[in-house]
């Protein structure tokens, strides 16, 4: 089984001290927690973190209260006692995303780029059988205020235009667009939900939505190659501004 670790450093009540979204190492799996709770209507999770079930491949996480690292020992602070429900990651267009790919640009396009936009370091083979698409993102800072203001909250989840995920013959995945021909050919009249990522710099963050059923699969896989999960949540932050890091899932070891 898999439990939560709560924040790289304590505050004694188990939740790290601040850290927001563009302070974690990338590639990662991150979870939003006020979208989880919002569509998790059948239990009151209120400010809870509750345990999870992922049902396809029969794994529970439970809340982990604190500690240095989790260890078998450290197994008696997990909250068996927490709510429990199934973590649902099914890519939905009428709703919200739960799970992200939160990743950074480590090749931008050049001067004479047309469909390439930027190279990313995570891997489409992290990203489960159904592939991943570009989105708003949860920390958007390329786009302009109205779309920024539509991507805070609900809106984060939304496409980017256009843009396509795909392997490379590299150590990350490709950005891209749809068509050889750029933004001309393939992007709408809506063009700032897209257009952005032609100004994507070296170390820029963004985040992909795994598509379909693939969000599980993902979800183990970060867990088997990086050893951890997190959940990120507004909540209590700025309209508008980054989300904070609350919690941090691992394996435990026996």
């Amino acid at each position: 089984f898999v439990g939560i670790f709560f924040g790289p450093a304590s505050n004694g009540t188990g939740v790290g001290a601040l850290t927001l979204l563009s302070d974690l190492a990338t590639p990662s799996f991150v979870i939003d927690l006020r979208t989880l709770r919002k569509r998790c209507v059948e239990v009151d999770l209120s400010d809870k973190i509750p345990s999870l079930q992922l049902p396809r491949h029969d794994v529970s996480l439970y809340p982990f209260k604190g500690g240095d690292d989790a260890t078998t020992a450290a197994a008696t602070a997990l909250d068996r006692d927490a709510p429990t429900i199934s973590l649902d990651l099914q890519d939905r267009a009428d709703q919200a995303a739960v799970g992200y790919l939160h990743t950074s640009v480590i090749r931008p396009r050049d001067a004479e780029s047309t469909a390439f936009l930027a190279e990313l370091d995570v891997t489409p083979s992290l990203c489960g059988s159904d592939g991943a698409r570009l989105v708003l993102g949860l920390n958007n800072h390329h786009v302009g205020s109205y779309y920024w203001a539509r991507s805070a909250g609900a809106g984060s989840s939304m496409d980017a235009i256009g843009i396509t995920f795909g392997d490379a013959d590299s150590d990350g995945g490709i950005l891209q667009w749809e068509d050889d021909d750029g933004p001309v050919a393939c992007n709408s009249n809506d063009g700032k939900r897209s257009e952005w990522a032609n100004f994507l710099r070296a170390g820029d963050t963004v985040q992909l939505v795994p598509m379909g059923s693939s969000g599980e699969d993902s979800l183990m896989e970060f867990l088997d190659r990086y050893g951890c999960v997190y959940g990120i949540s507004p909540e209590g932050r700025p309209m508008g501004s980054e989300p904070a890091v609350v919690c941090e899932w691992r394996r435990l070891k026996h």
